[in-house]
């Protein structure tokens, strides 16, 4: 293989430290305890909120808890999902979705929001903050919360967090832990209005508001604040940009604000509230979609670099490479085959390069025998397809 491709494989996986381990005890890293400290004062004001209501409220607390269980599973699987290139190990997820559930919702965002409408209440009246306090106080207090998790997630791992698609995903994560023990809150207070008497009631209207909100909610709103926080730092592997890092971290805090103020804003009317909700989804789900495409050329090159090498060996084409590296290069590939059986073949290949990628970046570039079992499927697909 050419040296030239060889170092170039090697450099970015210098750079994205793709395939490398997250280890969690760091016992001479300060952030490790600060970590450790803040979500457990989370875990605890969390635990002194719901305990009092585990007796009379103990079959809607069940409920709630499976109905969260459910909704992390699959929003688990869809992040994971679209973390196309090098997934981020689980411990790191597991650690921000920990962050999102605990530190960040009852250590800082519960006590801010509280403080802040006391101090709105106070300085403009009872009906003034009760309409505007959410969609003043939430967006500031709450994303500021969860995007400091990114900050502690990078101290904690600084090689596997440098790249805008790492603050895109784990910020994603973050904020699942953030909407899910705000779930539980909502859900909790459904099932308690009206003195308990009609809890299962309660409780469904709420798990059906907030599972249609949820879609624009928290993991979208943290994904792009952390995007931002990425562009803003710059790493070896993404170039600091401070214009996007600014519009990125701006976007969700507006975006936020008008979801939460929709009522106050169109003065009740239910016409007006659909409408504000409509265009907020179409710009919310529009911010989200641009934040991939600035993000996906870093991560094409990074990808291009390292099966570069496996495109001289043969193993791979251009095409095949070209494909892997983002979705829609990948949907044009398979759309240009002749039928649906070379339109499936060509999914698995793709698939199969990406898995290949993994192996190479776990094994550091070395012929490991997970790439060596990898390079062997590519060549039996590419035997299947031509018998």
């Amino acid at each position: 293989m050419s040296t030239a491709l060889l170092e170039s494989r090697s450099a970015a996986l210098e750079k994205t430290a793709w395939g490398e381990k997250f280890r969690f005890v760091q016992p001479r890293n300060v952030v490790f305890w600060m970590y450790l400290w803040l979500c457990g004062v989370g875990a605890v004001k969390g635990w002194q909120m719901f305990a009092p209501y585990s007796g009379y409220f103990g079959r809607s607390l069940l409920v709630a808890g499976v109905v969260a269980v459910i909704s992390v599973l699959v929003w688990g699987w869809w992040f994971r999902h679209i973390d196309r290139f090098e997934r981020q190990p689980v411990g790191l997820v597991v650690t921000g979705f920990v962050w999102g559930a605990t530190a960040a919702t009852f250590t800082i965002a519960l006590p801010g929001n509280s403080a802040l409408g006391s101090l709105y209440t106070k300085l403009s009246g009872q009906v003034w903050a009760q309409d505007w306090h959410a969609g003043l106080s939430a967006p500031l207090v709450e994303e500021t919360a969860k995007g400091v998790g990114i900050i502690v997630l990078l101290a904690l791992a600084p090689r596997l967090v440098r790249t805008v698609t790492d603050g895109l995903l784990l910020g994603a994560f973050i904020g699942l832990g953030f909407q899910t023990s705000e779930d539980f809150l909502y859900s909790l207070a459904g099932a308690t209005q009206g003195f308990g008497a009609h809890q299962t009631d309660g409780l469904l209207g709420s798990i059906a508001t907030r599972t249609y909100s949820d879609i624009i909610s928290h993991p979208l709103f943290t994904a792009l604040f952390c995007a931002g926080v990425m562009y803003l730092i710059g790493s070896s592997a993404q170039p600091r940009r401070i214009g996007r890092g600014l519009a990125l971290i701006v976007a969700p805090i507006v975006i936020h604000g008008i979801w939460d103020s929709m009522v106050a804003i169109s003065g009740g009317s239910n016409a007006l509230v659909l409408v504000i909700m409509i265009g907020v989804t179409i710009f919310a789900l529009t911010a989200l979609w641009i934040a991939f495409v600035w993000a996906h050329p870093r991560e094409a090159h990074f990808v291009r670099d390292v099966l570069g090498p496996e495109v001289e060996s043969g193993v791979l084409t251009d095409d095949e490479v070209t494909a892997a590296g983002g979705w829609r290069q990948q949907r044009q590939f398979v759309r240009a085959a002749s039928n649906r059986t070379e339109r499936r073949h060509r999914r698995l290949l793709v698939r199969a390069a990406l898995d290949l990628c993994a192996d190479l970046a776990a094994g550091k570039g070395a012929d490991s025998a997970d790439v060596v079992e990898s390079r062997s499927e590519i060549a039996r697909l590419r035997l299947q397809s031509s018998s």
